[in-house]
């Protein structure tokens, strides 16, 4: 007898690119409230993450959204978010600036790409805000899935 199981829906992934290991750790972390929705992928540089992008095969999910560090050695995230925008396939999925930095010039950046923009917490205890934060930024059907479960 064949049973039909009610398929579960793929998790939404989110990319954070940053250099700071105990800053991608800290953001992982705070993204465990929404591991049963939320895949996150890290890598720790801007090459590296338009080599995972460009390596998505085309059936493939595309992230929900990419989380930039904007002080990144090599490319930096400004230089990163401009590559991608240039990508047909990629230049829709909603982008967030991550950075210590609260120079005008950034957040001015930000707001001419139609980004968002955070800056890192001080203190670690509030990166649980921080992901909520994050996640407004997904699309309106990643957040009702949230909202669901």
């Amino acid at each position: 007898m064949n049973q039909m199981t009610k398929a579960t829906p793929p998790k939404s992934i989110i990319v954070y690119a940053d250099d700071d290991p105990d800053d991608l750790q800290l953001l992982e972390q705070a993204f465990t409230h929404y591991s049963n929705n939320i895949e996150m992928v890290t890598v720790s540089s801007g090459f590296q993450l338009l080599s995972y992008l460009k390596g998505l095969a085309p059936f493939d999910p595309l992230p929900c959204l990419i989380i930039l560090d904007i002080n990144m050695p090599g490319l930096n995230g400004k230089e990163v978010l401009l590559q991608l925008r240039q990508l047909e396939r990629f230049e829709s999925i909603p982008v967030v600036l991550f950075t210590t930095s609260s120079s005008r010039q950034d957040k001015e950046f930000a707001g001419l790409h139609n980004v968002g923009f955070l800056t890192k917490p001080i203190d670690g205890r509030q990166m649980g805000i921080i992901a909520d934060q994050f996640i407004d930024h997904c699309s309106e059907e990643v957040k009702k899935n949230l909202k669901d479960k």
